[in-house]
């Protein structure tokens, strides 16, 4: 088995926003003539660094879940963020090349989600509730969205939320991205380790998007390994002990896991 050194070239300035946002954009390693070049991501750099309940305007990373907080007049748990936003100027060899809605047009699609969990924002007419929901970035005046992200009262206190995403290119000619990797939110409590598909149980779906990252490492003694792994998420969390490397004792912990369900 050959291990997989992920290089990750984060943008030196995320969104300008107090709020969390992920930011689209293409060619992840920054490198051209590489097989990436004309393949979207999305960095996750900023997931999660909300995540203290007591300073939630700080950057902590506290937990590796969003919390949601309780609105009284709506009965529901709730929480502002993460939002959307691209990759700007500042980072060319990774942005979006062309005019946006004309020369690419970036969904953003559901392909997973907690029944009854949605995350939207209502003054551009964006909800997303259920499987294959989705609204295209590339019309939006302004990139930089904020989103709202909705539980039922009683389970947006106890049960775990998630929704997962990918991003596509909905203009097909000789210049379409590639869709990204899916890419999950979890919020209110961590999923159990292994449980990658985040759908509260750990199974074969599991297992097969494990394998997809089996020994991806970052070099622990870069200097940017922290924020090269929370670009990726430590790989979409197959790597559970977060050691900025994929290997047997995550699929230990996996494997401790196998067939539990939160759900029970």
């Amino acid at each position: 088995m050959v291990v997989t050194i992920i290089l990750i070239c984060c943008s030196s300035l995320l969104a300008d926003c107090p709020l969390d946002h992920f930011l689209i954009g293409c060619n992840r390693d920054g490198v051209f003539g590489t097989e990436d070049d004309n393949k979207l991501f999305v960095d996750c750099t900023q997931k999660y660094r909300h995540s203290d309940p007591l300073n939630s305007g700080e950057s902590t990373w506290l937990n590796w879940y969003y919390p949601l907080y309780y609105n009284a007049r709506y009965d529901r748990y709730q929480i502002g963020e993460p939002g959307f936003d691209v990759i700007g100027e500042n980072d060319p060899n990774r942005q979006l090349a062309g005019v946006p809605d004309v020369d690419y047009r970036i969904i953003v699609e559901c392909i997973s989600i907690t029944p009854g969990f949605s995350a939207r924002n209502t003054t551009l007419g964006i909800i997303l509730d259920e499987p294959n929901d989705w609204f295209n970035h590339s019309a939006l005046t302004d990139p930089h969205i904020h989103l709202e992200y909705r539980a039922p009262s009683p389970d947006g206190a106890t049960e775990l939320q998630w929704i997962t995403y990918r991003v596509s290119d909905a203009i097909e000619d000789s210049n379409q991205y590639l869709p990204s990797d899916e890419f999950t939110v979890v919020f209110v409590k961590s999923p159990a380790a292994g449980d990658l598909a985040v759908d509260g149980k750990v199974d074969v779906f599991d297992l097969a998007k494990f394998s997809e990252y089996w020994l991806c490492a970052i070099d622990p003694c870069n200097p940017d390994a922290v924020s090269l792994a929370r670009a990726v998420d430590y790989f979409e969390r197959a790597d559970a002990n977060r050691d900025y490397k994929v290997d047997w004792a995550d699929f230990a912990l996996l494997a401790n896991n196998w067939l539990t369900n939160q759900g029970d």
